[in-house]
């Protein structure tokens, strides 16, 4: 434990996390270098990453992620790294920015630090982690990690590909990110995918792990999971979307706490499966354009279980309201959805404007079973919307209205 004690404190001395900084002690660049090396970091700028914001990186940046050897770093120090193909991360590798955005403004100040894609930019996603398939990989790609990295698509061209922020295919497992800010990419914000040639039949990315993220100003969804079974979200922020919020279709037995929707043009979630369970704690949304949270889900054994989750002002429908929107919406769904807990709020827009929604509360249809056993609920035409064909459909006496 005394060297490796020791070990640490000459790292921080000696390292920081944007390149190498000499320490107190005359150390020669020669023997800072061979101490970040020994740390197992890998210096995009060593190998001719500029960060200039204009200068093409594509090429020094997948060279730096290439170099790094599984268990170790790719560090971005500050700068605008400009590329023009998708940067892929291979088998326990870490892609380490210096800061990541967050929560903004339309019309914002761009990051002034992370990756930047050129508007002659063509690929899938901007960053993209594959399997081991689909990679040509000698070992399973698991445990990629990108950690305090901003994506900024603003220079992509509206009127072009959709192009994802980030996007994981096929068998992986245990992907990791964690500050990580995706803005104006044109198609999907972060994006898991099915490698539909697997050996065995179609994979998608399972235990995945998000931590203080954001996605804003997308042009379709913000946040797609495919089969992301066994995963665990966290302060995972969605804002002014083209698609909706969350798109999720077979994310059983995960949690899912303090992540937010807002303004996105469709659903706040979209939840397509309830594969076992789904645990949504604190979870919110706002003013998004159809239902705050729609469940739709075919499966019998599904359970669905909102604590503390609080749906505000959605159903905006295009600034009319109506439509048949709540902000708690099930239709056709054989799962149990049980919410304790549970406040839908009607309102305009932030400056008084509008017109107020949602039109319903909570709403369900041809479902088996919907239950709300604690809350406060509002609804421009009603809070509890019973439609036809409901198995089970109850409203606890602890659920206040109006």
């Amino acid at each position: 434990m005394t060297g490796s004690n020791s070990r640490r404190s000459v790292l921080r001395s000696a390292v920081a996390v944007g390149g190498i900084a000499l320490s107190a002690t005359a150390v020669s660049a020669g023997g800072a270098a061979a101490v970040a090396a020994d740390a197992g970091w890998v210096n995009v700028k060593d190998h001719g990453a500029k960060g200039d914001g204009t200068t093409d990186d594509t090429a020094a940046l997948q060279a730096a992620l290439d170099a790094c050897r599984p268990g170790n770093v790719t560090v971005l120090p500050a700068g605008v790294y400009r590329t023009s193909a998708p940067l892929r991360i291979g088998p326990y590798v870490t892609l380490q920015g210096s800061h990541a955005g967050g929560e903004a403004q339309p019309g914002a100040q761009n990051p002034v630090v992370g990756i930047r894609p050129l508007p002659s930019f063509t690929g899938d996603a901007v960053v993209e982690v594959l399997d081991q398939q689909l990679g040509g990989y000698s070992v399973q790609a698991n445990a990629q990690r990108i950690f305090s990295l901003s994506i900024d698509g603003s220079d992509l061209p509206r009127d072009g590909a959709e192009i994802d922020g980030i996007r994981a295919t096929g068998q992986i497992q245990h992907l990791q990110l964690r500050d990580v800010h995706v803005r104006a990419v044109t198609g999907i914000g972060i994006n898991t995918w099915y490698n539909f040639n697997a050996t065995g039949g179609p994979q998608a990315p399972f235990c995945l792990h998000y931590d203080r993220v954001s996605v804003l100003w997308t042009g379709s969804h913000g946040i797609v999971l495919n089969n992301s079974t066994d995963s665990v979200f966290h302060d995972v922020y969605v804002l002014g979307v083209g698609g909706c919020g969350w798109w999720m279709s077979g994310a059983g037995n995960s949690s899912f706490t303090s992540c937010r929707a807002e303004w996105s043009s469709l659903h706040g979630f979209d939840i397509e499966s309830v594969p076992g369970v789904i645990k949504m704690v604190a979870c919110s949304t706002d003013r998004n354009g159809w239902h705050g949270m729609y469940v739709h889900a075919p499966d019998t054994t599904g359970v669905l279980l909102l604590s503390a989750t609080n749906l505000t002002r959605d159903g905006k429908n295009n600034g009319a309201g109506g439509g048949g929107y709540a902000g708690l919406g099930v239709a056709d769904s054989r799962c149990k959805v049980m919410a304790d807990g549970l406040v839908v709020l009607t309102g305009r827009d932030d400056d008084g404007t509008g017109v107020a929604s949602p039109q319903y509360g909570v709403r369900a249809d041809n479902s088996a079973y919907v239950v709300v056993n604690s809350g406060h609920l509002q609804g421009v035409s009603s809070p509890w919307q019973n439609g036809t064909g409901n198995a089970r459909f109850v409203k606890g006496t602890l659920v206040g209205t109006g």
